[in-house]
């Protein structure tokens, strides 16, 4: 195995997939990309000017889904190789494994022969299985309908071209269903790679058996923005079927070096990386939060589905995220033992978007985004003291339709009280505003003791929010209720004449530390409102609580 896939494919095919016909350029960077995996000897001849990406790419599952997905528009001679490549590698060797569920197919010479020792490969896609279905308790990747000899699971041994491997969905089970049999490919040396033989080999193995889970038993929604959860759910599925394989730490740093960016990022590096999402809330919650998360895929956006777990388990995405920063921050010689991340020491130190030196006042704008977690870090060398503030950006709905964009928001930090201004202690006090203030929750760490954490910058939630509501940039109306044991509310919206526009009971959900009601502005019909103020009723625990709430129709 001599070649070694780009990054560059990464941002300009699985960045935008499925949201418009591929360029040319892309097409032919999609070309390249699979055909030097499945057959290099193309290339040879060809000049290629796309720079090697040092980090090998932990999978290719979304190169193939984007060439299932394009094949139609690539050029006469393209298509004809890459329906080439999309078919099942040809090998001279196969057997079942001991337990029975895989067939392992193998050539015995030529480049593509293992190096690895193929029985203790088996004995670990046993382990695998065991482990994801027997003990998480996810339901087997479906039949194959006899593709690659029976119906067992395949999983094909050979040069993959740079990559650890990769999962190919293969026949839509159903149609419409968005649910996938599939194979999965390996690479058979493992060489040049962070981890190298066997155990490259275990860890890809419980990788690509999670994705044929997900395309096989969810959906296969890999193109609709929701490619990272598939990629860091994988990843954080490598250490906890072998705990002992740090492979996944090689990723961490492109994530620790750029916090900011939302953990909806999808084609970069930060997607393995933040398979330690995933190790965040199964040490938080258990493993069972993720295995909802993938149960509510199919009806929702990950993101959707990550928030709505969260609030289910009776906690919510700002206060987890926030949270999750201070896991990030107690890393590297900083790490505690028996708290926080089990592997922190061996975790990179995150850096903080800025440095600063403090006096006794400072004002700065600053951005992120959104649904993410931003670092400051400010140095006051008059009291040898180091103040870090996490400041955590959690609108779901922003990291679904724009995981790119930046949110600005307003810093400052003085030594004694200003308007607004929140004590940290007698030498500090600082003040912090943005838009949709709901969604925003910091932390403060002092000399490495946390002072402060999971301050809400909206206080109590006493009123409907956004206020207006926008139905050209809102999805959800927020309103509170009188906290309760009750799992459900009434509530009723009037028009200012009090006529009644729609009625129904609704779910409570937790929302940064408030019990609040989730309503998208629309009536009984789904039809928007008109632009105008409404009255609403909520009915709780016996109390009634009635409110104003503003609708913009533009």
């Amino acid at each position: 195995m001599k070649y070694i896939l780009t990054s560059f494919l990464l941002i300009t095919i699985l960045l935008k997939v499925n949201a418009q016909q591929l360029s040319s350029r892309q097409l032919d960077s999609l070309y390249y990309s699979v055909v030097k995996i499945r057959m290099p000897e193309l290339l040879r001849n060809q000049i290629q000017t796309f720079a090697a990406d040092p980090v090998r790419l932990k999978s290719a599952t979304g190169l193939f889904n984007a060439v299932k997905l394009n094949i139609k528009h690539f050029n006469k001679q393209q298509r004809s190789i890459l329906q080439g490549i999309l078919d099942r590698p040809v090998t001279d060797t196969s057997f079942v494994t001991p337990g029975g569920f895989f067939r392992v197919h193998y050539n015995t010479s030529g480049r593509d022969t293992p190096t690895y020792n193929i029985q203790l490969f088996a004995q670990a896609l046993d382990s695998v299985y065991n482990y994801e279905i027997n003990y998480l308790g996810y339901p087997q990747p479906p039949s194959d309908f006899g593709a690659g000899g029976d119906n067992r699971y395949d999983v094909y041994i050979t040069s993959t071209g740079g990559t650890y491997g990769y999962t190919v969905p293969d026949s839509e089970i159903i149609p419409g269903s968005g649910r996938y049999t599939a194979y999965t490919v390996i690479d058979n040396d493992f060489s040049g790679f962070y981890t190298t033989g066997i155990n490259a080999a275990r860890v890809t193995a419980a990788h690509e058996f999670a994705h044929a889970i997900h395309v096989g038993d969810y959906i296969n929604r890999y193109f609709t923005g929701d490619e990272f959860f598939y990629e860091l759910s994988a990843t954080a599925m490598e250490h906890f079927v072998f705990s002992t394989i740090k492979d996944y730490l090689q990723y961490l740093p492109t994530y620790f070096n750029n916090t900011q960016t939302t953990i909806a990022a999808n084609g970069t590096i930060e997607e393995f990386a933040l398979g330690i999402w995933n190790i965040y809330q199964r040490d938080r919650f258990g493993f069972g939060i993720i295995k909802r998360e993938w149960e509510l895929m199919p009806k929702m956006r990950a993101m959707d589905a990550i928030s709505t777990a969260l609030q289910e388990y009776g906690s919510s995405l700002g206060s987890e995220l926030n949270n999750f920063g201070i896991w990030m921050y107690y890393t590297n010689y900083r790490a505690i033992a028996g708290k926080y991340f089990e592997d922190a020491s061996y975790y990179p130190l995150v850096k903080p978007i800025a440095n600063l030196n403090f006096n006794s006042g400072l004002s700065l704008q600053l951005e992120t985004g959104p649904s993410s977690n931003c670092f400051l870090m400010i140095t006051n060398s008059a009291l040898v003291d180091t103040l870090v503030t996490i400041f955590t950006n959690s609108d779901v709905e922003g990291a679904i339709d724009s995981s790119y964009s930046t949110y600005p928001f307003n810093f400052s930090i003085y030594d004694h009280q200003e308007n607004n201004s929140t004590q940290i202690n007698n030498n500090y006090f600082v003040g912090f505003s943005a838009d949709k203030p709901a969604f925003w929750t910091t932390s403060e760490i002092l000399n490495n003791s946390i002072v402060q954490s999971g301050y809400n910058i909206a206080g109590q939630l006493n009123y409907p929010f956004p206020s207006p509501f926008y139905y050209t940039k809102d999805t959800y109306l927020y309103i509170p209720i009188n906290n309760s044991n009750d799992s459900y509310v009434q509530f009723n919206v009037y028009t200012v004449a009090m006529n009644l526009v729609y009625s129904t009971n609704k779910l409570v959900n937790y929302f940064n530390g408030e019990h609040v009601i989730q309503w998208n502005g629309r009536n009984n019909q789904n039809n928007k409102l008109s632009t105008g103020i409404y009255i609403y009723v909520t009915k709780t625990g016996g109390v009634k609580t009635m409110g104003k709430l503003a609708i913009i129709n533009q």
